[in-house]
């Protein structure tokens, strides 16, 4: 899986811009605030169709427009595609090949994203909700029907949770009712753990290796925590009956996907609580390269790395030991502010550009 080339019209900084990707290897440099970020962030909403920072979809218009463009040419295991994002003041319009697709999960997954960058640690500090964003996010990538599913899910909940509020316990018409919504909501929420589980234990088939080769010491893992592992149907159902007076007394479900957490395992201690700023920054980033062989096995295709301003906190061995680190076949895009300590034989192979106020001109 390669971008082969992207235009931007009025997205953040940039006016327009169009931009020809080598199919191994991108660096961009430049100072801070010239656009680097920018750059790397429109082909993750080219791909995911969302930003990875917080907001709202309008912020991604150039100021003072009422609209903003992404386009991509991509190459696939199944062909040559034109990719479309179109932000406006309505909402979002998505094409593949100029045919406008209606469900997102028609769209994500066609091109494979996977980003770190300088805000990636924080979502192992931030609450869990970032958490199951960020892994719904990633496997929905490689599986159209979690996206389904999730939608599915989340309306069932919002059903539930709407009820709680409102609910007689001594009314036979409501407990029936309620009855039919834990039926669905416990369907649903075994298959997302299911789903989840599979995708934690095969990212720990890799992470340690991974983490080894950047730090140089394994037993990494990450943990999967759930409030409703190891049931049945029947044993779930009665979860949600024994914990109905919590439930209403919340006012919302408290048993159930939407309370999921995961965390980094270092040697058995939750590097959160217990590891240094640099220690779950190479987590997160182990985490990201064994996300690129895991997804290359289950696509049979390889997805595109976005690393931006990783080297502003690694030394220089650990710079240039990622890079050879992964295979030619992965396309690769980097930001960062200094190329002079990457090795000559890495820039050799790349295509280098520098970036000024927005615009974009061949590297030195």
């Amino acid at each position: 899986m390669k971008i082969t080339k992207i235009t931007l019209k009025k997205y953040r900084n940039y006016d327009n811009l169009e931009v020809t990707f080598n199919s191994n290897l991108n660096i961009i440099i430049g100072d801070n605030a010239q656009g680097k970020t920018n750059l790397l962030e429109s082909i993750y909403v080219l791909g995911v169709t969302k930003s990875f920072f917080p907001g709202n979809d309008k912020n991604l218009i150039k100021f003072d427009n009422k609209a903003s463009l992404i386009k991509g040419e991509i190459i696939t295991n199944g062909g040559k595609f034109n990719l479309e994002v179109l932000i406006n003041e309505n909402g979002k319009v998505v094409k593949i090949n100029n045919k406008e697709i209606k469900k997102l999960s028609d769209y994500i997954s066609l091109l494979n994203v996977i980003v770190f960058n300088s805000d990636s640690i924080m979502i192992f500090k931030d609450s869990p909700n970032s958490r199951r964003k960020y892994f719904n996010i990633e496997i929905s990538q490689i599986n159209k029907k979690y996206l389904k599913l999730l939608s599915d899910y989340n309306t069932v909940l919002r059903q539930r949770n709407e009820f709680l509020k409102v609910i007689n316990i001594n009314k036979e018409n409501d407990m029936m009712y309620l009855n039919i919504l834990n039926e669905k909501y416990v369907l649903l929420s075994l298959e997302i753990y299911d789903f989840r589980k599979k995708f934690i234990d095969d990212i720990n088939m890799y992470l340690s290796n991974s983490f080894k080769y950047i730090t140089g010491y394994d037993n990494l893992m990450i943990k999967y925590i759930s409030n409703f592992s190891n049931v049945t149907k029947e044993t779930f159902m009665k979860k949600l009956d024994d914990n109905l007076s919590r439930d209403i007394q919340y006012k919302m479900t408290l048993i159930g996907p939407n309370r999921d957490d995961f965390y980094f395992l270092l040697d058995d201690k939750n590097l959160s609580l217990y590891g240094s700023q640099g220690q779950i920054r190479s987590a997160v980033l182990a985490l990201k390269l064994s996300e690129v062989k895991l997804f290359s096995d289950i696509t049979t295709d390889t997805p595109i790395l976005l690393l931006d301003d990783m080297f502003s906190e690694l030394d220089i061995d650990k710079r240039n030991n990622i890079l050879k680190y992964l295979d030619s076949n992965i396309q690769t895009i980097i930001t960062t502010t200094d190329i002079k300590n990457i090795d000559d034989e890495i820039k050799k192979k790349a295509n280098v550009y520098e970036i000024k106020n927005g615009k974009l001109f061949p590297g030195k």
